[in-house]
Order: C-alpha cells, then sequence, then structure tokens
C-alpha cells in the first residue's frame, strides 16, 4: 500500500469497537469510530474513508438505514456489515442493498482481517481497472496522476452533453487536447471542430473571424466570409485564450452563445446556429474582472463547467510517462536510435520546473531525440536549462547571514519548489532523506 487505508468502524459496543480497532491498527490501517449511523455518516462526509464496518443494530439510525444512505451518495464505498447471531438474516438482506460482506460476532481474529484485506483488495483491482479503462479512453491525454484522472472523469462526464466547457490551465498544459477530447466524445464528433485563438487575431478582425462580413462592410471587405460560428453548426466551437478578447467584443459574443443567434459584420440577417462551445484561458477571470478587462456575465455563462489543468511542476509523477511517450514518438518518427535515459538525466528532468509544461517538456525531448549520440541520453544532451543549477531557490540568501541560517533557507526553498515532496527535495540537496526530515523537525523546534 502507497497509503495507509482509512477504515470507519461505526458501532454503539465500546468492546466491539476496541477488539476492531486493535486488530485493524496492528494490521496498518488507519482507524476511526463512530457510535451511530448518524455520527458515521457525518465522519463520512467529513472524510471518505476506504471501507466502512457497520453494525446493523445501533440506537437512532440503524445499519440498514445508514447503509441505503451511504450507496446513495457514495455507490463505490464498501460496506461490510458487523452482525450478532440473531440478525445474520438482516446482514444477507444488507448484502441485497449493496453491502460488500458481513461479519458474525463474536469476531476471530483471522477472520477479521480475511474480510477486511479481501474486501480492500476487491477496491484496489476496481480501481485500477478503472483507471486502466479511463486512461485507454483518452489516449491523448497521457498522465496517470490523480489530477490528470480527474480531468479524464469530467471528460467522460460532460463529452455527451450540451454545456458549455471553461478550461483554466497554463500555457502548454494541453488545454485544446481536452477541447478536441471533449468534441471527440460528443454528439457532434461527426463534424469537425473549429478552433478560434482570440490572442493569435487582431482586434479589428476578430469580430469578422467570429460571425463572418458581407461584401463590402468594411474597407478591403471584398467579399462575403463565413465566420467561425457558423462554420461550426452542429459542432464545437472552442475559443482558446478567451481571456485576450476585447470587451467591446464579449457582448456580442454573450448574445450568440445564448441565443444561438448571430449577424455578419454589415449584414441585417439573423443566422441560427447550433453550436456547443469550449473556451479555454491562461488568465485569471476573477481577477480580469475586478480590473474591467472581463464581462462578469460572460464569465457565468462560459464557466458551467470548469475543468482545471495543473502545471506539470504541479504534478511531476506525470513527467517520467511523458518523457517515455515523448521519446518513442521522436525516436520513431525521425528514424532515431535513441531509446533509454539514464538515470542521471531523469533526475534531471524530474527536478526541472518546466515553466513551459507540458509543451516544453516534448520540445526538449525532440531536440534531444535529435542531438544524441547512440542509444542512451545521458545529461550533456540535454538542454542547457534542464542542466544548469536552479538559482531561485537561493534567492534570499544575503551576505550577513550565518551558514545555518543559509542552509535552512536552502532547504525550505528546495521543498517549496518541489511541491513539499521530501524524496525529491532529499535528491535535488543530496542528503538523505532521514537527514532532510531531521533538519526540519529541527526548524520547528527554534
Amino acid at each position: 500500500m502507497n497509503e495507509i487505508e482509512k477504515i470507519l468502524i461505526a458501532d454503539d459496543e465500546p468492546d466491539t469497537v476496541m477488539i476492531l480497532r486493535d486488530r485493524l491498527e496492528m494490521d496498518g490501517y488507519q482507524v476511526v469510530t463512530a457510535s451511530s449511523g448518524e455520527a458515521a455518516l457525518e465522519q463520512i462526509n467529513r472524510e471518505l474513508p476506504d471501507l466502512v464496518l457497520l453494525d446493523i443494530q445501533m440506537p437512532g439510525m440503524d445499519g440498514m438505514d445508514a447503509l441505503i444512505r451511504i450507496h446513495q451518495k457514495y455507490p463505490g464505498l464498501l460496506v461490510i456489515m458487523l452482525t450478532a447471531h440473531g440478525t445474520i438474516q438482516r446482514a444477507v438482506d444488507a448484502t441485497k442493498l449493496g453491502a460488500y460482506d458481513f461479519l458474525e460476532k463474536p469476531f476471530k481474529s483471522e477472520h477479521v482481517k480475511q474480510k477486511v484485506d479481501h474486501a480492500l483488495e476487491h477496491q484496489r483491482t476496481t480501481e485500477q481497472s478503472e483507471r486502466d479503462e479511463l486512461i485507454h479512453s483518452y489516449e491523448e491525454i497521457i498522465g496517470e496522476s490523480p489530477q490528470i484522472l480527474e480531468v479524464l472523469k469530467a471528460i467522460e462526464k460532460v463529452a455527451g452533453t450540451d454545456s458549455t466547457v471553461l478550461i483554466y490551465g497554463e500555457s502548454g498544459t494541453g488545454k485544446e487536447l481536452v477541447a478536441r477530447a471533449l468534441h471527440r466524445n460528443s454528439p457532434q464528433s461527426g463534424e469537425e471542430m473549429v478552433v478560434v485563438n482570440c490572442a493569435a487575431i487582431p482586434e479589428n478582425l476578430l469580430e469578422s473571424e467570429l460571425f463572418g462580413h458581407e461584401r463590402g462592410a468594411f474597407t478591403g471587405a471584398a467579399y462575403q466570409k463565413i465566420g467561425k460560428f457558423e462554420r461550426a453548426h452542429q459542432s464545437t466551437l472552442f475559443l482558446d485564450e478567451i481571456g485576450d478578447m476585447p470587451v467591446a467584443l464579449q457582448a456580442k459574443l454573450l448574445r450568440a452563445i445564448q441565443e444561438q443567434k448571430i449577424e455578419r459584420v454589415g449584414g441585417s440577417q439573423v443566422i441560427q446556429v447550433d453550436v456547443r462551445i469550449v473556451a479555454a484561458t491562461n488568465h485569471d477571470l476573477h481577477q480580469a474582472i475586478e480590473d474591467g478587462t472581463f464581462r462578469p456575465d460572460l464569465y457565468y455563462r462560459l464557466n458551467m463547467i470548469p475543468i482545471h489543468l495543473l502545471p506539470l511542476r504541479k504534478r511531476r509523477e506525470d513527467i517520467e510517462i511523458l518523457t517515455e511517450y515523448f521519446l518513442r514518438k521522436h525516436s520513431e518518427t525521425h528514424s532515431q536510435p535513441v531509446r533509454l535515459i539514464n538515470q542521471k538525466a531523469r533526475d534531471l528532468l524530474m527536478n526541472h520546473d518546466w515553466p513551459g509544461n507540458v509543451r516544453e517538456l516534448e520540445y526538449s525531448i525532440l531536440r534531444t531525440v535529435l542531438f544524441a549520440e547512440g542509444e542512451v541520453i545521458l545529461p550533456k544532451h540535454l538542454p542547457d536549462e534542464i542542466r544548469s543549477p536552479r538559482k531561485q531557490a537561493c534567492e534570499h540568501i544575503a551576505i550577513g547571514m550565518t551558514m545555518k541560517e543559509m542552509e535552512q533557507e536552502l532547504i525550505l526553498k528546495t521543498l517549496e519548489r518541489m511541491d513539499g515532496n521530501r524524496t525529491q527535495t532529499a535528491g535535488a540537496l543530496g542528503i538523505s532523506l532521514r537527514a532532510l526530515q531531521y533538519k526540519l523537525k529541527s526548524y520547528t523546534k527554534e
């Protein structure tokens, strides 16, 4: 187990709770308790456990009622019913209502372990199978971190709807990939997705790009032009970098989205369209609203379904799988013999902050594949910005500080850059994990 699994024991008998707690904690599980059905539901709502041991007979809300409510709100949560000899039939009935299994009192220690281990192994296998299926369904979005899995789940839930989606993320995080995955799994997938980059088109041309124009509408309009909205009829219109759209044009966009009607520039004909909108931004739109550069009514219309893409530095567990993917892709595309990356080069890739995110990683691997010698990538083959020592961790070290103060500043800044990951911090500093933990503990005592 990578993380300690949490088990909730819900029983009003203190002796039963003590026996189960001792057994489970001895097996390495984290245990929380509740003495009633109501208390169990409150505990589950506060923090979802991995497994619930639920007594059938309790004062107030009994175990059967609690089971029904648990499965209504958390259908994937496994529950093992605790039953006395006279309530075995009720326990059998509980399994028909969704309980995973039941334990009969008095408990045998090995029997408790067997049931709990079996239930949690079933849970792990089911979750892994669901993760594998989800990842396979959206192969163009590479990653296995919890953050990426949440994005894939969101795509799966909303792709088939006509809801407007707003994708947030820094440049290079893959916002257009998410938009294309939404479109590819939507009822509009038979038509091509239409893309508009609001930041790349001059302000005086963007309205015509979106809504089209009639011949003679303005100087240089020598012919009628069909805009992106019309082209995206019965399809998806992806408005990339929506935060860069001029305020004057935002009102017209809002009207087009709400009414599904447009007018070409210089025209008077109202054209009905059927367009699903997906937008993306790397801006803080809340701040843009405060600054007066983004309309709040357009924001609320676009933000029906928000999807957040974290920067690569905040999901470092995806760096390795992305690296392997890009290595295979570009080695095959460019007929290069490069197949492996040595450990020191991997460490450099893992410790880099990737300000350009996935796009920067791909271009770095492409450049490395083209210029590497032989089958193995070494540190010397990596771009200079990846091989060079990072300097930002030392920016607050100044003349007059003691060696101890400088060491503390370096350690804390490196820990911050590694997003709190102590193993990566210790590796970057060249010290053992135990030494790092000792130093961090000493700082809290000072």
